[in-house]
């Protein structure tokens, strides 16, 4: 085991989130800085080695930006940190999808991308459901972007937390239509309603290619995610910003405590949830 800490979910903007609205800006060197801060781990002192950085979601959203428009901040950054940062393009399916996934192909070596993102309540769709109506039209809209994964072998995150396009549930059907494909449903739906965190755990439960993000679940739910699927399925993520990373590291490494405040998960499995999962699901070199 390799006791390094990796966040797979932060996001980068030089200005104000144009859709969100926080700010005024989280740039890349506020990232790194927030990386290489000591933080306490099971008592020893650790950084965060390596992040996946995603660009401000409202770029993608107003002003019928392109990919590579929305994307511009991200990739200079990647370029100026190229081994501590790795790339996370968010897709927007209505727009033209054959032209952000053909541009994501053109990266993928260059700009360290390890991930595909989608956000179906920035971007107001519903994942494919099992009904005609509206999965056969879901379909045409996220299957190439599960395809284009497949491609590249690398995982989609998903973010959900939110009714009626981003619940854990919803998740199912493309799980099962891409069961090779890696799907890490960022914050476990628990950003905005903690309990949908339950609907996660039953989700990865009977899917294994589920995977879970912790960013926003709270402890309790944490406790029940532990003993529910292992650590093997658990993935730290900070959601930095407008998330801090040391408050959500704080969260899982508390794993280690003794019940009731914690499972009493070991040194490996700790770092398993904090880094070797996101490691391992990313092919992220540490």
């Amino acid at each position: 085991m390799t006791y390094k800490v990796i966040d797979p979910h932060c996001h980068i903007i030089p200005h104000r989130e144009p859709v969100w609205g926080w700010g005024p800006r989280f740039t890349v060197e506020q990232l790194i800085a927030m990386m290489d801060r000591d933080y306490d781990v099971m008592g020893e002192v650790k950084h965060v080695e390596k992040a996946v950085v995603m660009t401000g979601l409202g770029l993608t959203s107003v002003d019928h930006r392109s990919i590579a428009e929305s994307h511009q901040y991200v990739l200079e950054s990647i370029k100026k940190f190229p081994d501590r940062l790795f790339m996370n393009p968010v897709i927007n399916p209505r727009y033209n999808i054959t032209d952000q996934l053909d541009q994501i192909r053109t990266w993928k070596d260059d700009y360290n991308v390890r991930m595909l993102k989608l956000h179906p309540s920035m971007h107001n769709y519903y994942l494919p459901l099992y009904a005609p109506f509206p999965g056969n039209r879901s379909r045409e809209l996220i299957y190439p972007v599960f395809e284009l994964a497949r491609e590249l072998d690398v995982p989609v995150m998903i973010h959900m937390g939110e009714s009626p396009y981003s619940l854990p549930n919803q998740i199912a059907p493309i799980a099962e239509a891409f069961t090779d494909v890696p799907i890490l449903c960022a914050h476990s739906g628990a950003n905005n309603v903690p309990s949908n965190a339950f609907d996660a755990i039953l989700l990865a439960r009977t899917h294994d290619n589920v995977y879970l993000g912790t960013s926003w679940v709270q402890m309790p739910e944490l406790v029940q995610m532990f003993y529910a699927i292992g650590p093997g399925k658990i993935i730290y993520e900070s959601d930095c910003s407008p998330q801090a990373m040391g408050q959500t590291l704080r969260m899982v490494t508390n794993l280690h405590l003794a019940p009731p405040l914690g499972v009493g998960a070991s040194k490996d499995q700790v770092y398993q949830m904090i880094g070797g999962n996101a490691a391992q699901l990313c092919k992220i070199p540490v």
